[in-house]
């Protein structure tokens, strides 16, 4: 199963981007090329590790956005600082003039609402997982009640967001 297969495969079944971690982008033309080919962007992720030299290789050839992560090590894990991811969005646009979505440690609405002062995007997932995960019975379904509760932290998620001032 070749990356010209999958790239195809993945287009025909919908998919607009790729998020490959740990795929840097001096090793990505096995993929990006066929990607490209059918459509597929390539979304390149930034950390705060990210310096000015390394920032224009990472972001070059990207598509779509750029993902930053806020934090270095695993998703769901410690919050950064809404002052120094600004700080950062703000370094990276002088790099690329793709959107910036900001994602890794937001799990309230004000820190969603905080990141989207300061970014194009912010990206909720564990939170919401964990979430789901509180909500599952046993049996693997939902709780009484579990799709409500989802359904209002992602409402209150939207509320904050959209109350924010959107850089």
């Amino acid at each position: 199963y070749d990356a010209e297969k999958f790239a195809a495969d993945a287009y025909a079944a919908g998919v607009d981007g790729l998020i490959i971690v740990d795929l840097p982008p001096e090793e990505d033309t096995e993929l990006r090329l066929p990607a490209a080919h059918v459509g597929l962007r390539i979304i390149r992720l930034t950390t705060p590790t990210t310096d000015d030299r390394r920032a224009p290789t990472v972001v070059n050839d990207a598509g779509g956005f750029i993902y930053y992560v806020t934090v270095t090590g695993t998703t769901g894990g410690q919050s950064a600082a809404t002052s120094s991811v600004a700080a950062n969005v703000e370094r990276l646009r002088k790099h690329t003039g793709l959107p910036i979505a900001v994602g890794f440690g937001i799990k309230t609405p004000q820190q969603a609402a905080d990141i989207a002062g300061a970014a194009d995007a912010a990206v909720v997932g564990s939170a919401i997982v964990d979430l789901i995960a509180a909500n599952t019975g046993a049996g693997g379904s939902l709780k009484a009640g579990g799709a409500k509760n989802v359904l209002s932290f992602v409402s209150e998620l939207a509320k904050g967001i959209a109350g924010a001032s959107v850089a």
